[in-house]
């Protein structure tokens, strides 16, 4: 045996460019057909239903909900107890401003409501209640919902915006405790 035998032989692996550009359009053709069948099928197919509530309408109905449940009273009473002070400094600020008299702003902002722990609980349950009440009422009719505010981010859509803030606002209608 010649020590040519045992050598590994390169060109016998590696086809000639022009067999390669031949087999590339073979290979390449079948693949891009099937890319552009399957992305054209896709975008058909997929419908994203997208509803909006507007916020603003419903805070309050949504927090009085959430504070009058069962087992929220200390943090009702809390929570009511400081929005009714925020809006006694507020007035008062007010007006000692109209009367021209001196009033101290820093006394007067620390009474205004602030972001405290109950203001921050209370915002979490009206996230929490919320959501439930989207799953319930909507068992997943939606893909998208967002919260319609004042500093709403969207300035266009192709996809029609349902509105659902009259349907969720009497949902928490019917959710409030009889008294």
């Amino acid at each position: 045996q010649s020590s040519e035998g045992n050598v590994f032989r390169w060109r016998s692996y590696i086809p000639p460019l022009y067999d390669l550009k031949k087999n590339m359009k073979k290979i390449l053709t079948p693949i891009l057909f099937l890319l552009i069948t399957t992305f054209t099928f896709a975008t058909e197919g997929a419908v994203v239903a997208v509803a909006k509530v507007d916020y603003n309408e419903i805070d309050d109905l949504l927090t009085s909900v959430v504070l009058d449940e069962k087992g929220n009273e200390e943090l009702r009473d809390r929570y009511n107890a400081k929005k009714q002070a925020s809006k006694d400094a507020q007035e008062k600020m007010q007006q000692a401003m109209m009367k021209g008299e001196a009033f101290d702003p820093s006394a007067a902002v620390q009474s205004f409501m602030h972001d405290d722990d109950d203001q921050k609980r209370v915002e979490q349950l009206c996230q929490k209640q919320l959501l439930e009440l989207i799953e319930q009422t909507f068992e997943g009719k939606y893909d998208l919902i967002f919260k319609d505010d004042y500093r709403s981010s969207l300035i266009y859509s192709k996809i029609a915006i349902d509105d659902v803030t009259v349907i969720v606002k009497q949902e928490l209608l019917k959710a409030i405790p009889k008294k």
